[in-house]
């Protein structure tokens, strides 16, 4: 009886922490709506008020009527420029797939570059010189070169959308690797690892909060690059909508399209942050954050 009787309790704190746990959740997500919504009401404020020129800051009204244009439910009305009427799908397909690509590629190749450059001083001394010459170098700056490369199209895209990701992945992942205590690897070596099991069991594990970092930094990169060079040398996505949007004065469709990739890009950065989680349980118990 006794037995049973703890094994219920245990039950039973475990459901309470469960429900406290989603309680402070919705607690937080709560928190983070105040900051848009204030926002909103502000922007709505200066529609009502009429503190600015509607051709310059459209009424949020324009611009959901522009963004059921962009996904062809309907006509915004007085709009002659409907370039983008139901193109959503398309740009959002054409972007993401981009988007992805380069930001995966740069990702492995990153935390790859990151996990020799931190543990190996031959290989530190043998690229970083090279990569200090071309890290501070502003991505859009290689769009010219790129376009001589690859051409006009997804891969000079692709291609800037790795460079971007690329070496803030890498830096992050070089600070996080070159921290881990060589106690740990005396460990593994006591234990008998080689050093794939080393780097896999005892180096990524204890770096892994710097490179889940550093992933959600360069992904937010890696979407800059991605909309810019849609913006300068792609004829399709996000960014060339926005840049069309612009070019044609209409201001209720860059709005809709600015509203968009922010939504788009919280969305992948809960993705990343999510994915990360699932292999970080054990920091949240031990981190600094109450």
């Amino acid at each position: 009886m006794a037995i049973n009787f703890i094994q219920h309790q245990n039950k039973r704190a475990v459901i309470i922490n469960m429900n406290l746990k989603k309680l402070n959740n919705i607690k937080y997500v709560l928190i983070g709506l105040i900051l848009p919504i204030s926002i909103l009401i502000f922007w709505l404020s200066v529609g009502w008020f009429k503190l600015a020129s509607p051709g310059l800051v459209p009424t949020p009204v324009s611009v959901y009527n522009a963004l059921l244009t962009w996904n062809g439910i309907k006509i915004s009305a007085g709009s002659s420029n409907l370039f983008y009427y139901n193109t959503f799908n398309k740009d959002f397909y054409v972007t993401f797939i981009r988007l992805a690509s380069g930001f995966v590629l740069a990702s492995f190749l990153g935390v790859l570059a990151g996990i020799g450059i931190g543990m190996n001083k031959f290989i530190d001394s043998f690229f970083t010189p090279m990569f200090r010459i071309l890290g501070p170098v502003p991505p859009i700056t290689i769009f010219p070169l790129a376009i001589v490369i690859f051409g006009l199209g997804d891969q000079t895209n692709i291609f800037l959308t790795f460079y971007g990701a690329f070496f803030p992945i890498m830096a992050a992942s070089i600070a996080s690797v070159s921290s881990v205590s060589r106690d740990y690897l005396r460990v593994g070596r006591m234990l008998g690892y080689g050093s794939i099991m080393i780097i896999s069991k005892i180096v990524l594990p204890a770096a892994l909060p710097g490179i889940a970092g550093s992933l959600r930094i360069g992904l937010g990169l890696a979407w800059m690059m991605e909309i810019t060079s849609e913006m300068m040398g792609v004829h399709s996505g996000l960014g060339y909508t926005l840049w069309n949007a612009y070019n044609y004065f209409d201001y209720p469709a860059v709005y809709a399209c600015m509203i968009t990739i922010g939504l788009l890009g919280l969305f992948t950065d809960v993705l990343v942050r999510l994915i990360t989680r699932k292999l970080l349980y054990w920091h949240d118990d031990i981190g600094i954050r109450g």
